[in-house]
């Protein structure tokens, strides 16, 4: 049985309050000055994302998951794509009190305009209708209104040197439940959050997540990314919210970290991954694994997933640059999914886990999970299907200011959707002096037979952001 929210704030605000006596810092001693002697701080971001299609949709026929329209009686396959692009102004405004015995309090409001810039044309036909009936608006960066606003965190924090308790609507950050912090307004949560420094390099975290906000919703809810209208997953109920639990270690030789998530009625995962970096003649080197295992039965059925990867380089230019090779395999299964059948594995609606894919309820669609061979907008999860694939790539720092990441990905998962390679390029540039704080970055992917969206297509992504 769910608990009932309420009762684990009421829980959460008395294992506060009884921690206060441990405080080992004042900044404040009265309310007044609690609230008085606050800061407040945020970003502006100015993002242009454009996406250009070429072909026509021609893996839909074989893939598990086409793009149809109509009703499921009788659909019709979609075989257009139009050049999507959109454009936004918004940012974050957060408030934050001062330190009084270890208790801080914040509230952040995010926002997002158009300024005008959007191309709203309506198109009845039955697949944009179905769709938002914009085909010239890319819905991912700020949704399909003009404009979005919100009371993203607003929470009530106890820290100490050893300890942190926080409750509230936050922003929660680990390698499966994380911000996806890649568009205007992030992943938020809601729900009651700890943090304990076991040793000086080991920590334990613990997550309860009631609700969560995607980057396109304006309100909390008990829901989770198989329910956004582009996705084609069949899930029809609602998610129960999550626990996560994790420890983590690191050092400067190297680090690990062990990780156990509940997505409540979805599934369970443990996810493990630890690095090693010896120095050999002279250069510094690095080597990494990840595993991710699966199981369980809920409301998207059967789930027997095991993702496992591998990822080795060598550091240059006094550690600041590297290049990498990164491997990461979807394990095949028997599982069969919602809507499928022995004989038909896959299903004409099937289900989001089939033949040893991976369910990420708050990831998924995002591209933004912690597997070596993700890119941003394609990966082993996004794909749906098991298999293979390889990253070749470099992160380097020529000057201070700059930095360029440059890879070339390969995805092996036919037959269940056909095979794809990826080319990224991901520059920024960190201004100094005057216009410390601000930075102008590029995010361009060219992508081949990527299942849904045609032979190929360009996803450019300009993005400017201040901090203040």
């Amino acid at each position: 049985m769910r608990i009932k929210k309420p009762s684990l704030f009421v829980l959460a605000i008395l294992a506060i309050s009884s921690a206060a006596s441990f405080a080992d810092d004042v900044s404040v001693s009265n309310f007044t000055d609690w609230l008085g002697n606050g800061n407040v701080n945020g970003d502006i971001r100015v993002y242009d994302f454009s996406r250009d299609f070429a072909g026509t949709d021609s893996n839909s026929v074989s893939a598990p998951f086409p793009l149809y329209y109509g009703d499921k009686s009788s659909p019709q396959l979609k075989t257009e794509l139009t050049d999507m692009n959109s454009f936004s102004l918004g940012g974050k405004v957060k408030a934050q009190t001062a330190n009084w015995d270890g208790f801080t309090a914040a509230l952040a409001y995010y926002f997002a305009y158009d300024v005008g810039l959007n191309n709203y044309t309506y198109n009845s036909a039955p697949y944009y209708k179905a769709n938002y009936g914009l085909p010239y608006l890319n819905p991912l960066l700020m949704g399909t209104s003009p404009s979005l606003g919100m009371l993203g965190e607003a929470y009530l924090q106890y820290e100490n040197k050893t300890f942190m308790l926080r409750a509230g609507n936050e922003l929660i950050n680990n390698p499966w439940n994380n911000p996806s912090d890649g568009f205007m307004i992030p992943n938020l949560f809601e729900g009651v959050s700890t943090k304990i420094n076991l040793a000086s390099d080991v920590q334990f975290s613990f997550d309860r997540i009631l609700d969560y906000k995607n980057r396109t919703n304006d309100a909390f809810s008990e829901t989770s990314l198989a329910l956004l209208s582009y996705d084609k997953v069949v899930y029809p109920g609602q998610s129960g919210g999550a626990v996560d639990s994790g420890l983590t270690w690191n050092n400067a030789q190297g680090f690990a970290q062990a990780w156990y998530y509940d997505w409540y009625g979805l599934t369970d995962m443990v996810y493990v991954e630890a690095g090693y970096t010896p120095t050999f003649a002279g250069h510094k080197f690095f080597f990494d694994f990840q595993n991710a295992d699966e199981h369980g039965s809920g409301d998207i059925g059967s789930v027997d997933a095991d993702i496992y990867g591998f990822k080795g380089g060598m550091k240059f230019d006094q550690n600041k640059s590297d290049i990498f090779l990164a491997y990461n395999q979807a394990v095949k299964n028997t599982v069969t999914a919602i809507g499928g059948t022995a004989g038909n594995p896959n299903g004409a609606y099937a289900g989001p886990v089939y033949n040893g894919n991976f369910y990420s309820p708050y990831t998924f669609i995002y591209n933004t999970d912690p597997l070596y061979t993700t890119v941003m907008n394609y990966g082993l999860v996004s794909a749906r299907a098991p298999g293979s694939a390889w990253m070749l790539g470099s992160d380097l720092h020529p000057m201070k200011q700059l930095d360029i990441l440059p890879t070339v990905s390969w995805y092996y998962t036919a037959p269940y959707v056909a095979n794809a390679t990826a080319y990224m390029l991901d520059i920024a540039w960190h201004c100094s002096g005057a216009l410390k704080g601000l930075t102008i970055r590029n995010r361009l992917g060219i992508e081949h037979d990527i299942p849904f969206v045609g032979t190929a297509y360009v996803d450019n992504r300009l993005m400017l952001q201040y901090n203040f």
